[in-house]
Parts: C-alpha cells; sequence; structure tokens
C-alpha cells in the first residue's frame, strides 16, 4: 500500500493505491467517497482486494480529508469540479484500465465522468459501481422522487453545523454501524464546510453537469447499481424506475439490513458483488 499526493486543479490530493495501479495489463477500481467523508472509509475493500490481481485507488475529494481546501470553491466544490479533479487524479496515476466506484456524491462525480465519457468514450474506462446515489440533477427535477426526506433535514448542505448536526448526519450516513468509529465524525468536521454549501446549492441550481437520468438510460458501459434498504437517504423506487442502458445483472443489489453505506455494513456481500463486477468488465 502507497500513500501519496499528487497535485490536480491547483490543489495537492491525497490518495491511497494498492495492487498494480498503474499497470498496463491490469484494471484499476477507484474509489470515491462521499460527502463529509474521507478515502479511509474504504478499508474493507482495501483489506479484501490486497491478495487479488486488482489494483485500488481511493482519493480524498478537494477539502475533505488530508487533501487541500479549494481557493475557488464556487468551482472546486461543484460535481463537475470533484470530476475535474478525481479525473486529473485517474490520469496521472493509472495506466490501464479502470472502473470508478462511487459512494453517494462519489457516486454522483462518477455518474459526472460517465457523462463525459459518453460525448467521448475512453476505452480504458470500462464501467461503473455507484451505492448510495441516485441518479438526479443537475437542476431539481425528480428531486423529491430520488431523495428521501432525511436528505433535506439533515447537515447535507450546511456550511456551519453544529457537533450535534454531524452526530446525527453521521449517524444517517453509516446507517446501521454500532457504533460509528470516531475518525468518521472526525471526517465530518474536518470538512470544508462550505463544500457541502456550495455543492448542494450548485447542483440544484442545474447550470452545468450531466443529465443523470439521461447518463443512465444511454451509456453503453455497464453500471453496478447496490443499495441498502435502509438507507435514510435514497429511494429505492426511483431507482427502479429509472431506465437504464446497461445495467449490470440487469438489477439493483439489495442489501436488506443496511443503511447508506453497504460498502461498510455488510462489506463481504459487498466486496464480493464489487469483485465480480470488476473481473466481468475485463
Amino acid at each position: 500500500m502507497h500513500r501519496g499526493k499528487i497535485e490536480a486543479r491547483g490543489l495537492k490530493l491525497s490518495y491511497v493505491r494498492q495492487g498494480p495501479v498503474g499497470a498496463a495489463d491490469g484494471l484499476t477500481i477507484v474509489l470515491v467517497h462521499g460527502n463529509s467523508a474521507a478515502k479511509e472509509v474504504f478499508a474493507p475493500q482495501f483489506d479484501y482486494f490486497k491478495d487479488k490481481p486488482i489494483g485500488l485507488l481511493a482519493i480524498d475529494l478537494p477539502g475533505h480529508g488530508a487533501s487541500d481546501n479549494a481557493t475557488t470553491p464556487e468551482t472546486a466544490y461543484t460535481i463537475p469540479g470533484y470530476a475535474d479533479a478525481i479525473g486529473d487524479a485517474i490520469s496521472a496515476l493509472v495506466e490501464g484500465d479502470y472502473i470508478v466506484a462511487g459512494w453517494s456524491l462519489g457516486g454522483h462525480i462518477a455518474l459526472e465522468l460517465a457523462g463525459r465519457d459518453n460525448k467521448a468514450p475512453n476505452p480504458s474506462f470500462k464501467g461503473l459501481v455507484i451505492f448510495g446515489t441516485p441518479p438526479v440533477g443537475p437542476g431539481m427535477e425528480n428531486v423529491e422522487k430520488a431523495f428521501l426526506p432525511a436528505t433535506f433535514e439533515s447537515a447535507t448542505q450546511e456550511a456551519a453545523p453544529s457537533d450535534a448536526m454531524l452526530q446525527t448526519y453521521a449517524r444517517f450516513v453509516y446507517g446501521t454501524l454500532d457504533p460509528i468509529p470516531e475518525a468518521f465524525v472526525a471526517f465530518a468536521k474536518r470538512t470544508d464546510g462550505i463544500a457541502r454549501q456550495v455543492m448542494v446549492q450548485h447542483w440544484m441550481s442545474g447550470t452545468d453537469g450531466f443529465n443523470q437520468a439521461a447518463t443512465v438510460a444511454t451509456w453503453e458501459k455497464p453500471i453496478c447499481v447496490m443499495h441498502g434498504n435502509h438507507d435514510a437517504f435514497v429511494s429505492l423506487d426511483y431507482l427502479k424506475s429509472l431506465a437504464w442502458k446497461n445495467l449490470w445483472d440487469a438489477k439493483v443489489f439489495e442489501f436488506p439490513k443496511c443503511g447508506h453505506a453497504p460498502f461498510l455494513e455488510a462489506p463481504a456481500q459487498f466486496n464480493a458483488v464489487l469483485g465480480e463486477f470488476a473481473s466481468g468488465v475485463l
């Protein structure tokens, strides 16, 4: 396992990688974390894949974890801005084939990358895995169908939430984990508060970014969708209502006992699906 920093869009982004990342003949899973989290949440995936011939790369988003805070938050803390940074990091660190696996906000960033790939295909970009992510936006259309009420009642878009608000937010985000590791709450406290506010306001404004429902309806490459049935934020009915061009295995993989973070709540089952998808795209 290697830890380092790479410059992207004028910011130093912190990353951790393992296995054959950068190998021209290998496959890398690029893991993108959610709002107010950090790359360390993917520890169970690094443990599972450590003896497998698949590389892992996890990157802290700008304003999160050990990455720099943005100098131009109005652009860097948007979904297209995050996609710019992650795309630059992938280009610099990954030589061979890859898939992008995004959780929550990370899934929206992954879908933005897929929208770009839909317009200008990259043969090395093999597919997506999204979890805790309803393809919706930019703009307000279908937002209330895609997200459950807790989304609008939490610290999701708060620039300066209280500690109590962040504790409640962490309970929603990490689902059935009990206790929630203190480090996960610390990730939320560390996050540049304005990042939450800018991201939500920008995406709801509909000013730019690829339409995510249209992307999943037209992108030729496979998308694996996983969902915790106790997710406090995401509507399963909405996920099932979408027209998917290439929904892997023709279904949403459901985790009946999990909430918003099945990769942490049921890592064995989650990793098995992720590994099977990764192996299948080659």
